[in-house]
């Protein structure tokens, strides 16, 4: 029995990941190549796997953190969620994201990075599931993680792929800070107000999802956008920008 349950924890804990992988990457107007989300995706593991590295050293140098159900004190907490778990986890898929596919030659669409960064943040939270469920194989935990945890995921790397974007074409350094901070600022939201074991604020951490997942919406939105209005300014025959209805490389004319 104990298997079978294991087995569909892991089941449900996977469908989430797969369906919003297929749900955003039917939104991207020129498909990107399977292998480089297939790459990003394993990324998105491999920062699991550092994470839980940093985390094991990280709980050795602060003993304090093994026993945080007792802790009553809010700066500590403060420093789990934001430092401990946000800056660590947010920091090296940011970094996978920007090594992997930030000047790779398949980055040609606005939406792109959202994409890469959201493949990025499957694998993440996939790995962190099944890690989940190999503590506590348990169908409520699967449930609860595929409709609180994978979400939450996917808006982080949603508005860290959109600042990422915003830097390729103005202020790319304050830009750069900010798919950092920002996702940084929301997770440790995200965590501290789970971690406080208030219902009220458990409760906010539901509107704070909301709030996100419109709000991720809303700039996958406009680069979407972006990318219709460019697509017009390109030549049907051969790709090129065409100038004025006229195509300069191939000599194709707009009716």
């Amino acid at each position: 029995m104990k298997s079978i349950i294991l087995l569909f924890s892991f089941f449900l804990s996977i469908v989430p990941v797969i369906f919003f992988g297929f749900y955003f990457y039917k939104k991207d107007t020129i498909k990107e190549p399977k292998l480089l989300l297939s790459k990003l995706f394993l990324s998105g593991i491999l920062t699991g796997i550092i994470v839980i590295i940093i985390s094991i050293f990280g709980l050795i140098l602060f003993p304090t953190l093994t026993n945080l159900e007792k802790i009553n004190n809010i700066i500590i907490l403060l420093f789990y969620t934001y430092i401990f778990i946000a800056l660590i986890e947010e920091f090296f898929k940011f970094l996978m994201i920007y090594q992997v596919s930030y000047n790779n030659k398949e980055f040609n669409q606005a939406y792109d990075i959202i994409l890469y960064s959201i493949f990025v943040g499957l694998g993440f939270a996939c790995f962190e599931n099944i890690i989940y469920i190999i503590e506590n194989p348990s169908v409520e935990i699967a449930i609860l993680r595929g409709i609180t945890a994978v979400p939450a995921h996917v808006c982080f790397q949603t508005l860290m792929g959109y600042y990422l974007y915003l830097s390729k074409t103005k202020e790319k350094n304050k830009n750069i800070l900010l798919s950092l901070v920002i996702p940084i600022f929301l997770h440790g939201t995200y965590d501290f107000f789970i971690f406080t074991g208030s219902n009220i604020l458990i409760l906010g951490d539901l509107g704070l999802l909301i709030t996100l997942f419109f709000l991720a919406n809303s700039k996958i939105k406009k680069l979407i956008e972006i990318d219709k209005i460019n697509l017009k300014q390109l030549c049907p025959n051969c790709g090129t920008k065409i100038n004025y209805k006229y195509c300069p490389n191939c000599g194709y004319k707009k009716q």
